[in-house]
Order: structure tokens, then C-alpha cells, then sequence
């Protein structure tokens, strides 16, 4: 599936496409270069399609942290630097999918790019989850205890944020089977709730560990959910 001979494409749409995330203000500098080199290897290893995977979450999550903000901000759960993502959420968010597009590259493996568009699945609907439950309910509660707490509490779920992350997990997965990168109906139904699980997954670990950090925590998200389209797909 890899075309390593795409370098050269990879190295202009990333760079492209980077300068334009900058541009737009949704990533910070350090953010705009770690999303070319993530968007760079993953071009390189799964040709356009595994890209615009990348693309829908990167897009789509930076729509949805803008979606609103004036509001979050309020509330004291916007994102910091008035929602622009730095190099370290990059990686976090991105570097499972980045391995398992290079070991997609390596082995050809259809359940190695499953683990890829999950992961990314997972990472999307992390981010809608958390966007669109702060916003839209006044009265989420922690997973593992249901009790009402604060919008943007660690480990908070609600109705909207719930139906906003099978949304963003069903979408990616659609995208998949669009693009022909996801082999049928069956695959990218278990794609899409691997994706949906990995970010429970992140709930959970937020709501019994809350000191772990974002960034560990979608460390997490994203390799559970690989791991369970990898062995499910």
C-alpha cells in the first residue's frame, strides 16, 4: 500500500497544509511543524487517502474547539492559547496513528490501517466529546460515579458529548471505507466503535487518574482503540 516514491508530494501537500493550519491560527508553530511531520509520514506510508483521515480529524477537531469558545472560555474549559494545539498535542493525539501508518507501510496489513483509522477515530471523537459536551450540557457527570460535576471536569461525560463522539468515530470510519482504505460495511462498523471505546477509554483514565495529564491520557485513548480494531478488524 506504501508508495515511498510519494515523498517528494507528501513533503509539498504537508507543508502546504501545515502553512495553512498556521495561517488559520488553529495550531500553534511548534503544532503546525509537528503536524508536518506527522502528516508527512502518513502521506508517505498511505498515499492521499490515510491523509485525508489526518485531515478530518485535524479540520473537524479544530472546527469543533472553535465551535462555541467565547462561551467555554467563560466557563473555564476552553483550550489554552485561544485553541490553537501545540507540538505535544500533535503527537499525543497523532502518534499512534503515526506508527501504525508505518507499520501499515511495512506489512501492507489491512488491520494495521484499521488500527490507523481508528486511532485517529478515537482522537476525533475524544475531541468532540469534550468540545460539544462543554458546551452544550450544563450538567455532565463523572463516568464512574454519575454524579454530577463541573463542564470540563476530568473524566465528565454527557448525552451531547456521547453522540458527538459516535458521530466523529462514525465518520472517520465512513471516511475509510469511502476512500477504499476500510474493505467493507462489517470493518468499518468495528472500526467506528473501537474508535468510540478508546475514547471511553480516555474518560475513564481521566475520571480515576485525573493528574496523568491530557497528553497521556490521549496516548491511551488512541492505543486502545488500535489495538481493539487491530485485533477486531
Amino acid at each position: 500500500m506504501a508508495d515511498f516514491s510519494n515523498l517528494a508530494a507528501a513533503f509539498l501537500v504537508t507543508g502546504f497544509f501545515a502553512g495553512l493550519v498556521y495561517a488559520l491560527r488553529m495550531a500553534t508553530w511548534g503544532g503546525a511543524l509537528g503536524g508536518f511531520v506527522v502528516g508527512v509520514v502518513v502521506y508517505a506510508s498511505l498515499g492521499l487517502q490515510g491523509f485525508a483521515v489526518l485531515t478530518l480529524f485535524v479540520v473537524g477537531g479544530s472546527l469543533l474547539t472553535r465551535l462555541g469558545f467565547r462561551s467555554k472560555e467563560r466557563q473555564g474549559a476552553a483550550e489554552a492559547q485561544k485553541g490553537r494545539r501545540g507540538a505535544r498535542n500533535a503527537f499525543a493525539n497523532c502518534g499512534v496513528a503515526l506508527l501504525c501508518a508505518l507499520l501499515a507501510a511495512l506489512t501492507t496489513s489491512g488491520a494495521v490501517v484499521a488500527a490507523f483509522i481508528a486511532a485517529l477515530g478515537a482522537a476525533f471523537a475524544d475531541t468532540a466529546e469534550s468540545e460539544v459536551g462543554q458546551l452544550y450540557s450544563r450538567s455532565p457527570y463523572l463516568i464512574t460515579t454519575l454524579q454530577e460535576v463541573p463542564p470540563g471536569t476530568d473524566g465528565a461525560v454527557s448525552v451531547p458529548g456521547t453522540l458527538a463522539g459516535l458521530a466523529a468515530a462514525g465518520l472517520t470510519a465512513l471516511l475509510g471505507l469511502a476512500l477504499g482504505i476500510v474493505t467493507g460495511p462489517s470493518i468499518m462498523l468495528l472500526i467506528a466503535l473501537a474508535a468510540f471505546l478508546g475514547s471511553v477509554m480516555d474518560s475513564l483514565i481521566g475520571a480515576l487518574v485525573p493528574s496523568v495529564g491530557n497528553e497521556v491520557t490521549n496516548v491511551l485513548c488512541t492505543l486502545v482503540a488500535a489495538g481493539l480494531a487491530f485485533f477486531l478488524a
